[in-house]
């Protein structure tokens, strides 16, 4: 079994470093925290800007806040400011090259961003979020820790999403593209070789086979829950409103928004069973109930695009009592005593076990617990049984083996092929994007000083 939400999917916590000063990972193709500001007649701002593209400006703090953006991606600020400024200057001049893209497809009438596109875009954003927080109410918690609402965090990300599409759809046009640019393993590697020195350093990481234990409902308990999802599916195709009926009656966290789970594609992020049945509906049509390790479900696709479903669904999971509960930390507690002994993880489990490339503060996303104990652990150590004290894990317990431990270190070209790769490739992509532009556009650099 999988440690994941109840709402399937499993939230892989992204771990990709950052590379300091000279590899910034940005280009024309990332949205940055602002675009640009149009001069406003009669407002004296002059102290605050930092450059004037055409009629823009770009101000200071556009800066301050894309270099907070890549401090929550791990870089590190220089403590000189002589380097400080030499980060400010390059970042200023991807803003640049941003503004300079921006003004030109504003002027190109036949480059139109579709509502339609634009919202899905936006709300994949606002899905993959509720995925990683696990709940709505835990979004908006985090949010509310930054003083921003859902709402305000979805027109930030509107306005972010449609300046990518803009320079995306503006790229195109030129006929520009990644063969335009590719970058060969011999140019990645010379360019890792002159600036080892600013690679980040890998953090340890720790490999282990991991197995979570939930509590297993009774059989009648689990026919109680088809029968309801039965009387569910009745009324669906009775005419009442799927979002409705998955809003009153759902136990996925997506009931919240009516079981919306978005646009899911066949790539193995769902459960299987329901995969399978969401990728045999035809639009508007409603499943019969999928029985999958988290209940029983009702599933409804609202578009097809391309490799895509958009879907709905309403999940119904069978009741667990106590004596499931604690029948379950038995079992959980005898298979850790039987791993201890020396028995293979896969004599003594039922099910088949995850294996996992971790550092220890990723490892704390699943349970601080774990972390603690896998702070000083050697290949072999079996670790747990551990409760998961998630609440998407309800119950559950957890057990791993260590397979390997990797020494924290300096990078190796492996750790940062893709981002060298992708450095390179926006850089000679805004070269040849914007060296027309700049040739035509009156561009004024005031940046003078931190």
């Amino acid at each position: 079994m999988r440690y994941v939400p109840k709402d399937l999917r499993f939230a892989k916590s992204g771990h990709g470093s950052a590379i300091s000063c000279t590899i910034l990972a940005a280009s024309l193709l990332f949205g940055s925290p602002a675009g640009g500001q149009v001069v406003p007649d009669g407002l004296d701002v002059v102290e605050r800007v930092v450059a004037v593209v055409g009629d823009s400006v770009i101000l200071m703090t556009e800066i301050d806040e894309y270099l907070l953006t890549l401090e929550a991606r791990g870089w590190s600020r220089p403590a000189d400011e002589d380097e400080l400024m030499t980060v400010k200057v390059e970042v200023l001049d991807q803003l640049i090259n941003e503004q300079l893209v921006l003004q030109d497809a504003a002027r190109d009438s036949l480059i139109v961003i579709s509502d339609v596109d634009l919202e899905d875009r936006v709300q994949r954003q606002i899905d993959g979020q509720i995925l990683t927080f696990g709940t709505i109410a835990r979004l908006q918690q985090a949010l509310a820790e930054q003083n921003m609402t859902l709402a305000v965090y979805r027109e930030q990300q509107k306005g972010m999403i449609r300046r990518q599409l803009l320079q995306e759809q503006y790229i195109a046009k030129q006929g520009l593209g990644p063969a335009n640019v590719a970058v060969t393993e011999a140019e990645a590697r010379a360019y890792f070789d002159e600036n080892q020195a600013q690679m980040p350093q890998v953090p340890s990481m720790i490999r282990f086979e991991h197995v979570q234990l939930a509590p297993e409902p009774s059989d009648s308990a689990k026919a109680t829950a088809l029968a309801e999802t039965e009387r569910l599916l009745e009324m669906a195709i009775s005419g009442e409103d799927f979002a409705d009926l998955a809003t009153r009656f759902s136990h996925g966290p997506s009931s919240s928004v009516g079981g919306e789970l978005g646009w899911i594609r066949r790539d193995g992020n769902m459960v299987a069973e329901f995969e399978d049945a969401a990728f045999q509906l035809t639009t508007g049509r409603v499943s019969s109930p999928v029985e999958t390790e988290f209940g029983y479900h009702l599933i409804i696709v609202e578009r097809i695009r391309g490799g895509e479903r958009r879907i709905r669904h309403i999940l119904i999971q069978p009741e667990v009592f106590q004596v499931d509960i604690e029948a379950n930390e038995a079992r959980a507690r005898d298979f850790g005593a039987r791993l201890q002994a020396g028995q293979a993880m896969v004599d003594v489990l039922d099910q088949e076990a995850d294996t996992f490339d971790l550092s220890i503060p990723q490892i704390a996303q699943i349970s601080e617990l774990y972390a603690t104990a896998m702070q000083n652990a050697a290949p072999g150590d079996v670790i747990g049984p551990i409760p998961l004290l998630d609440p998407r894990a309800e119950d559950s317990w957890g057990i791993a083996r260590v397979l390997a431990v990797k020494p924290a270190g300096p990078s190796q070209f492996e750790d940062v092929r893709d981002l060298i790769e992708e450095r390179l490739n926006s850089q000679r992509l805004s070269e040849k994007v914007v060296e027309g532009l700049r040739s035509r556009t009156y561009i004024d650099v005031r940046l003078t000083g931190s």
